[in-house]
């Protein structure tokens, strides 16, 4: 595999414009600075935290991880994480951590999102939404930071979930938890919660999760119309705007082009699809496009991920209009609040859906959570499903935690693999 090839072979997605242009002036609007005066207020949220309410309520949420990623992009997460450790905290913790933190340090403003005020990082909070679904670093990763700030912080408490369906108890509990988080809202807005208001902003992201779903799905088409770096990129809305309408609207342009690129028989890349891989964990962010570019080149294609998966879930608005009920149900059920052997099945269940040839797994320095299990998981999904598997180690914001030749070997290797069983 030639690592170095420069010939883009990726078609360019029009729609992904407008996907920028909605989340340029997403933190624009976090950046202004009569925001106050205006009643409205900003939360630092974590992945998996509910947005629902905070949308409701007027308050701005702000997800550090999303910053991670776009400091990764923009190559300078190392230099973060490097200031983050300067200040005591480990080269082994989560590098969306320790670049969150080194943004709240460094004395030179970060580059991602200098251009909107001079200063870069994301806007300051008034208050942080930490929800312990994703992994358990995040309640520390907090903490830390609320005490930086000087300011409230809830934890948005859900227990590992060990079967396909949550029991009511734990449902029960769960809702409790929204029910706090809705009172720890109305406290810092000086106001309540409107029902209708809460009701209007659950459908406006049920709409934008099925949208998303949908788009995801097409991959199943041969040639893939889409590719990993691309969902990537066009995840950020239903990450951070799932209840705003501005939402639906780009996910239907989205949907419209993509759609069009299957009726067309156009793939995501301008070579001969070959290979058809699943990709399994946070992408590597400051290698982008040049990863799979070269990928691409060889023919192989992306058509499905974990990752991206993990925003397809939903719960629907039932006829008694219980949204808290749904809600809890909707956020217990994130992809890494589940067992090894969910994660197992659906990847096997995936692969055969989107007739994947093998699963490549990008294990992650960083996200202890997301890599667990992960050379059990290639061997059982490969019993289970005949899929292969290849794993690379990396990081998605710490380019020292990359090695390209250790990786370009390896996938060499897979490719031949299974160029040889076709």
């Amino acid at each position: 595999m030639t690592k170095n090839e420069k010939e883009r072979v990726y078609r360019r997605l029009e729609s992904l414009q407008s996907v920028k242009n909605q989340m340029a002036m997403y933190y624009l609007q976090s950046k202004n600075p009569y925001l106050h005066d205006e009643g409205k207020k900003i939360a630092w949220v974590t992945s998996g935290g509910p947005v629902e309410p905070l949308i409701a309520m007027d308050i701005i949420p702000l997800y550090p991880e999303q910053y991670g990623a776009i400091a990764g992009a923009a190559k300078d997460s190392t230099r973060l994480c490097q200031e983050a450790e300067a200040h005591g905290y480990s080269a082994d913790l989560c590098a969306y951590a320790r670049t969150s933190l080194g943004s709240i340090f460094s004395p030179e403003p970060p580059t991602p999102m200098s251009e909107i005020d001079g200063k870069g990082g994301l806007a300051k909070p008034d208050m942080l939404i930490c929800g312990n679904n994703i992994c358990g670093t995040v309640l520390k990763w907090y903490e830390d930071v609320s005490r930086i700030f000087n300011i409230p912080m809830f934890l948005f408490d859900t227990p590992p979930l060990t079967g396909e369906n949550p029991p009511n108890y734990y449902i029960d509990y769960v809702i409790s938890q929204l029910e706090d988080l809705i009172d720890f809202l109305e406290k810092q807005m000086g106001k309540k919660m409107k029902e209708d208001t809460l009701l209007e902003t659950m459908r406006n992201s049920m709409q934008a999760v099925d949208l998303w779903t949908q788009i995801l799905e097409l991959g199943k088409h041969k040639p893939s119309p889409l590719n990993c770096a691309d969902r990537f990129l066009l995840m950020a809305p239903v990450v951070a705007q799932r209840g705003a309408f501005e939402t639906i609207t780009v996910y239907e342009e989205v949907l419209s082009e993509v759609q069009h690129r299957v009726d067309e028989g156009l793939g995501a890349i301008t070579v001969p699809e070959k290979y058809r891989i699943l990709f399994d964990n946070i992408p590597i962010w400051f290698n982008l496009y040049e990863f799979f570019n070269s990928l691409s080149s060889k023919g192989v294609v992306f058509p499905v991920d974990t990752y991206t998966q993990a925003w397809s879930q939903r719960a629907q608005i039932t006829e008694s209009g219980d949204l808290l009920r749904d809600a809890s149900i909707m956020y217990s059920n994130i992809y890494l609040n589940k067992t090894l052997q969910h994660k197992i099945d659906l990847i096997s269940r995936l692969s055969v859906d989107y007739e994947c040839d093998g699963i490549l797994y990008h294990s992650m320095r960083s996200c202890k959570r997301y890599s667990l299990g992960q050379p059990i998981t290639r061997r059982e999904v490969t019993e289970k499903a005949g899929k292969p598997g290849v794993i690379i180690e990396g990081d998605m914001c710490d380019s020292r935690n990359f090695s390209e030749e250790q990786a370009w070997t390896r996938l060499e290797a897979f490719l031949e693999l299974i160029a040889e069983s076709k």
